[in-house]
């Protein structure tokens, strides 16, 4: 969740000037300068500190914590590199292309006098059209802690402190914050989880990076089994007391205590990452509790790291530099997965002369998520996938442009004389607007509007408050048409009494990054009118009118027909076809279902029709359906791919650079077929998981179903083969020695995957335990050591209430995606002991 700029922060090597002591000795060690300021403190500033006062700290030249939003690329900062989205990090399965991703963080954060950067995210892709995905690394833990730590080192090997986030079961935006007006707002969803699954599935990437030294963790909204997570003593302990962790908890923003004293007491060290959030002096003092080691977790944080002593960044001119670009397209190319190439149709050759470019290839492009997780883009250093593929074609490939669709994003107003009121008496749209008044009395006003829309609560009304908009709209041209909703709440829309659009949105959009329509696809006839019915309430709204978070509602239209047509005939005429289709995302949303949205499918079908060369680029945040596949040549999976997004396409489409990301999550082959949050109507209070409900890959494994893509899944330009050639056993850990062959003449990029799973339980799918990326050049052919480390044997046990290590045989699988048959070991632990069996 955001925080506002404004909060009170102090340079990020603090103030040296300061009183001084021994804490402030650098021949010290870290614990005994954390004792002597802990020593020099007294009751009333420890207790200030616990109420985000930072005062006595900085008296004494210790740093207060200077947060800055900043998963993807820093947010609202100046001039910061727009960095590919989470999501596509994780899709290059390169631990060191992380830590490097980290470095460019923390730079761009001490250039904007930042010491505390708000990531990374380590939520669970539990829900596959879950808002956030981008901002995550993934469907698998392995995964997702692999490239967590590498991040957290990045960015705290180079001056920056992390705060990981949210834990945790955050696995999508419904209802998170609760619903109704912002000072009413009911519960938070309340996951139900079972034991396995927490320690198994969501608290594994946050011990992985606890271990790695993460200072802080940031609490989520939601609350896990009953309780919120920032009020849950038993869940804050567990980093503590069972994984020896030494940083400080601070909740999310705004909503994510409810009850203050409470959260006090379960060992939420701070309120809040800005202001006291209500908690004050009084109900420290009345608790009883001392506020002595929440001080000291956060005074570790700030002098163990090494922050105290760091000095301040020069903060002139802009934070990104060549460098970071560099990092920034080449992560955009590492993470682009290539799902399809039927006949090599990539990369382009010689034999290509012309180039349809269709759909949104211009700003127009998806290049950042939405919310806390977005990048302010500067404009003239975007480079735009259609400017990429210019600048790469040179005069040697004609490009011939065309729309298509205008892709996920809000349509223009539908004019207003085409709506008649439904009693017929003239023109606009009927508003029934029910609100309670400040007697709590059930009230009804009625209005006449001029379009079907409007932003901001109606005057006089406080509290939960509903609205029903009808209206015939009569069209002189029949046939298909979009339909666009841009809401803050909760909207459905339907025609002639069949719903088509319905979902909730925090805000229209959130902070930064794209705009979060609903989109439909609707048959309207000529001369006749349809009714439009608008039901709106506010719901999750979150109003701050300082930071342009509104309530309301707008509907919006497009004929696409003319669009089709022309690309149509553009692409007919051009040896090749590039489509981009794109779908937005982010925070305080989740996407209304997997398919593209609007009128993009049957774009593409179009395409593909009239012309065999078609190329689909999807600019999406995660998984989409995709009925067209069969029609249609090569798919290449870019997610949101920051700034660099032409040139890093230009790389790929041409053969700069061979494509070697792999797929962080599942694509299925139908929506159904992945668990995710009950779609219906507000969304209930409380979603609970069956034990038996495994999340993305092992999932479709346990129901025997195949994936359209499935995890781990990617192309490259070049074939390569495994080998295993030996295994080296330690402990209870071996290392597999591969040799891994490029086979086709061509460079390529090879992401080995290894998944284990008990042989003794055949029904129970197999889970990834550990990777490697190897780049190959034509022909050539080395070896790779793969280790499995003694994590690989963990499960939970409900006598330990813990992850322990399980004696017994198993099956390790040494593969190229989830359902890739590989090569298979069998290994017996016995007294932590590993043996190879033949």
């Amino acid at each position: 969740m955001p925080l506002d700029d404004t909060t009170m922060r102090e340079p990020v090597g603090g103030a040296l000037n300061g009183r001084t002591g021994a804490w402030s000795d650098r021949s010290l060690s870290a614990e005994d300068r954390v004792a002597a300021i802990m020593e020099d403190l007294h009751y009333d500033e420890l207790v200030s500190i616990v109420c985000n006062d930072f005062r006595p700290f900085v008296q004494r030249g210790v740093p207060a914590p200077a947060y800055t939003d900043g998963p993807c690329g820093l947010r609202d900062v100046e001039g910061a590199t727009a960095l590919p989205v989470a999501v596509a990090l994780a899709a290059t399965f390169d631990p060191a292309e992380a830590y490097g991703y980290g470095q460019v963080l923390a730079a761009e954060a001490k250039h904007a006098q930042h010491n505390c950067l708000l990531g990374p995210s380590l939520d669970i892709a539990r829900d596959p059209s879950g808002g956030r995905l981008p901002e995550g690394y993934g469907e698998a833990p392995e995964l997702v802690a692999g490239i967590g730590e590498a991040y957290v080192r990045g960015v705290q090997d180079n001056g920056v402190l992390v705060m990981v986030k949210h834990f945790v079961a955050n696995n999508f935006e419904s209802r998170r914050t609760g619903w109704g007006p912002v000072l009413e707002r009911g519960d938070s969803v309340d996951i139900r989880l079972g034991r396995a699954a927490l320690w198994e599935t969501y608290l594994w990437p946050f011990r992985r990076v606890a271990q790695a030294g993460a200072w802080a963790f940031m609490g989520s909204y939601n609350r896990l089994n009953g309780h919120y997570t920032c009020e849950s003593s038993d869940l804050l302990d567990i980093p503590r007391r069972r994984w020896g962790w030494l940083g400080f908890f601070a909740p999310d923003y705004i909503f994510a205590v409810r009850d203050v004293e409470s959260a006090w007491r379960a060992g939420l060290d701070l309120p809040g990452i800005e202001g006291d959030s209500g908690r004050t002096a009084e109900i420290v003092r009345r608790s009883g509790i001392d506020p002595a080691p929440s001080v000291r977790r956060v005074a570790r944080a700030m002098i163990a790291s090494g922050m105290m002593d760091r000095v301040t960044a020069d903060g002139d001119g802009s934070p990104s530099t060549a460098a970071h670009r560099d990092l920034a397209r080449r992560v955009a190319t590492r993470g682009a997965v290539l799902l399809k190439n039927v006949e090599g149709l990539l990369p382009l050759d010689g034999n290509v002369g012309s180039i349809a470019v269709v759909g949104p290839s211009g700003l127009d492009a998806i290049y950042v998520m939405g919310g806390s997780a977005s990048v302010s883009l500067e404009a003239q250093r975007v480079v735009t996938p259609l400017a990429g593929l210019q600048a790469r074609a040179g005069e040697q490939v004609r490009l011939a442009v065309a729309q298509g669709s205008l892709g996920d994003a809000p349509l223009p107003d539908v004019p207003a004389e085409l709506f008649t009121t439904p009693d017929g008496a003239g023109a606009g749209v009927e508003l029934v607007l029910s609100y309670r008044d400040e007697r709590g009395v059930e009230q009804e006003r009625r209005d006449v509007l001029p379009m079907m829309s409007f932003i901001g609560a109606p005057e006089g009304v406080a509290g939960a408050w509903k609205a029903t908009l009808r209206t015939f709209l009569t069209v002189e041209q029949g046939g298909d048409y979009r339909l666009s909703l841009l809401v803050g709440g909760h909207a459905e829309l339907s025609v002639n009494g069949t719903k088509v659009m319905a979902g909730a949105r925090e805000a229209s959009r959130f902070l930064g990054g794209p705009a979060y329509p609903l989109q439909a696809v609707v048959t309207l006839p000529a001369h006749q009118g349809v009714l439009l019915e608008l039901t709106y309430e506010p719901g999750p709204a979150i109003e701050m009118a300082e930071v342009d978070l509104v309530p309301g509602v707008r509907l919006g239209w497009q004929h696409p027909a003319a669009m089709h047509e022309e690309a149509a005939a553009v692409a007919a005429g051009c040896d090749a076809a590039i489509v981009l289709v794109n779908a937005a995302s982010g925070e305080g949303m989740d996407r209304a279902g997997l398919g593209l949205p609007g009128d993009q499918d049957v774009l593409v079908e179009r395409i593909a029709a009239v012309n065999a060369r078609t190329i689909v680029v999807l600019n999406t945040p995660g998984p989409v359906l995709m009925p067209w596949i069969d029609e249609v040549g090569a798919v290449l999976e870019m997610w949101y791919p920051g700034e660099q997004f032409g040139n890093a396409l230009a790389d790929i489409v041409f053969g700069d650079v061979a494509p070697g990301g792999r797929l962080p999550v599942t694509f299925p082959v139908a929506a159904s077929d992945l668990p995710g949050r009950p779609d219906t109507g507000s969304f209930p209070e409380v979603v609970a998981y069956d034990e038996g409900t495994l999340v993305g890959y092992r999932h479709l494994a346990a129901a025997g179903k195949p994936a359209l893509f499935p995890f781990g899944h990617g192309l490259s330009y070049g074939v390569h083969a495994n080998e295993l050639i030996g295994t080296d056993v330690e402990g209870a850990s071996v290392r597999l020695r591969l040799r891994v062959s490029e086979t086709s003449g061509r460079a390529t990029e090879a992401v080995i995957q290894v998944y284990v799973r008990p042989e003794t339980t055949a029904t129970e799918p197999r889970r990834l335990v550990a990777f490697r990326r190897v780049s190959l050049a034509p022909g050539e052919s080395v070896e790779v050591p793969v280790v499995v480390e003694p994590q690989a044997w963990l499960s939970y046990d409900e006598g330990a209430d813990d992850l322990v290590e399980k004696d017994g045989v198993y099956e390790l699988t040494i593969a190229d995606d989830a359902e890739d048959r590989g090569i298979a070991i069998s290994v017996r632990l016995a007294d932590g002991a590993l043996s190879v069996l033949p």
